[in-house]
């Protein structure tokens, strides 16, 4: 059975929403997830500061934990904060979450060049209003102005001068706020939220991950044996957008069912020759989805993914160039990426370049179950969103060696693929 983190997405906005609701204190420890500890951590720190000194919050490498993080210090009366993070972190876009927050009258300086990172950050009470945004750079700044504006005065009026990406975030981000009581409303030309005050619902769950999940369907598309999940919540259940995983993993014959507390996957279906994938609403799956095609001989084009390069690395240019070593010709364009067939022999072993990107490292280790053995480098990157990833991999029939920072992975099983 295998066993998944807590969703990354929910966890991160459950912790914010627990800050403004003065309940943080009692929130469950996020040890499965770096993301999660760090947003935590950075959260109680900000609850715990020392008034007359600055309060440094180190984010590492979590965008999702950098963007909300700036609009809640902002939000906090009387907090003098230094946000900072990784090198490529800091250089990371924040414009239009500056923007708004400026002009709501955050007190937000760079340390970086450019406007970005680190920033010192000094909180105030902040004024609502209507403002606009463009919503084609990253959800994560919509989500991160939601959640601080019930604490400003007359809340907001967001209005979207580009289209949405990644709405399903966004929607969760309403969804979790509506359970803390907050009045919002979301449509595909803006967002408004009323001011108000944040109350902790008694029954709040976490969900497991279904990004990480993703991963494990991957594993499904190569075997032929079920995969079971524990505490899965079914699409119509799950807050979580990533959850139509499912439907996309369908349509390479992996078929799911929920019941009894656990999910059941399992590849019944002969695999398309093609498939055609707009992944606007779920960027994060493309990796996964990428390797599953490829090594079952799918030829795809995915569109919807121009802001995977602005994730952890470039994922379009990572997944071309490790694709690529393994043999296979990808093609990326500003918002596509595809393989229309072709392939060249290359020496194996084959070692993965990880780009400090967590979704590259879990993605090319399955396809160890395809072409038997993979080395991953770097393999702590998983920490960042699955920390106990590759205890898990046992339980697919995959043997995984640690030499120094290479993570082998091996398929001790043989099984024969139709």
């Amino acid at each position: 059975m295998i066993t998944l983190p807590a969703s990354k997405s929910i966890g991160a906005r459950f912790l914010v929403a627990s800050y403004f609701a003065g309940t943080l204190s009692g929130c469950r420890r996020f040890n499965d997830c770096d993301d999660l500890k760090v947003i935590q951590q950075a959260l109680t720190s900000l609850d715990n500061r020392t008034e007359g000194e600055p309060t440094t919050l180190d984010i590492h490498a979590s965008g999702t934990a950098f963007r909300f993080m700036a609009a809640v210090a902002a939000s906090t009366p009387g907090a003098d904060v230094i946000l900072t993070g990784t090198p490529r972190l800091c250089s990371r876009p924040m414009t239009p979450l500056l923007e708004v927050l400026r002009k709501a009258g955050a007190d937000i300086r760079p340390l970086g060049d450019n406007d970005t990172g680190p920033f010192r950050i000094s909180g105030t009470s902040l004024r609502g209003g209507e403002y606009e945004i463009r919503g084609d750079v990253s959800s994560q700044f919509i989500s991160a102005i939601m959640l601080a504006a019930p604490t400003w005065k007359n809340g907001i009026r967001l209005r979207f001068t580009t289209p949405l990406v990644s709405r399903p975030y966004a929607e969760m981000t309403a969804q979790v706020m509506r359970k803390f009581g907050i009045r919002v409303s979301l449509t595909d030309g803006g967002v408004e939220v009323e001011q108000g005050a944040y109350s902790a619902p008694a029954d709040f769950r976490v969900e497991a991950d279904w990004s990480a999940a993703g991963f494990f369907y991957e594993a499904c598309a190569f075997k032929l044996t079920p995969v079971e999940i524990a505490d899965l919540a079914s699409p119509e259940e799950s807050l979580q957008g990533d959850s139509a995983t499912a439907r996309f993993f369908e349509s390479l014959g992996v078929v799911s069912k929920f019941q009894k507390g656990k999910a059941t996957i399992q590849r019944y279906h002969e695999l398309p020759d093609q498939l055609e994938a707009d992944l606007s609403d779920n960027p994060d799956l493309a990796p996964a989805f990428a390797v599953a095609c490829v090594l079952n001989a799918c030829r795809f084009r995915f569109t919807g993914v121009r802001n995977l390069r602005l994730k952890e690395c470039d994922r379009l240019v990572a997944i071309k160039t490790e694709l690529e070593k393994m043999g296979y010709p990808i093609s990326v364009g500003d918002d596509h990426i595809e393989w229309q067939g072709g392939a060249w022999s290359v020496p194996r072993p084959i070692t993965i370049e990880t780009y400090d990107d967590h979704r590259i490292a879990m993605a090319f280790a399955m396809a160890a179950l395809r072409i038997r053995e993979i080395s991953i480098a770097n393999p702590d990157v998983v920490d960042k969103s699955f920390a106990d990833f590759w205890s898990q991999l046992p339980k697919l029939g995959l043997e995984c060696r640690r030499e120094g920072n290479i993570m082998t992975v091996t398929d001790i099983t043989h099984p024969t693929f139709s």
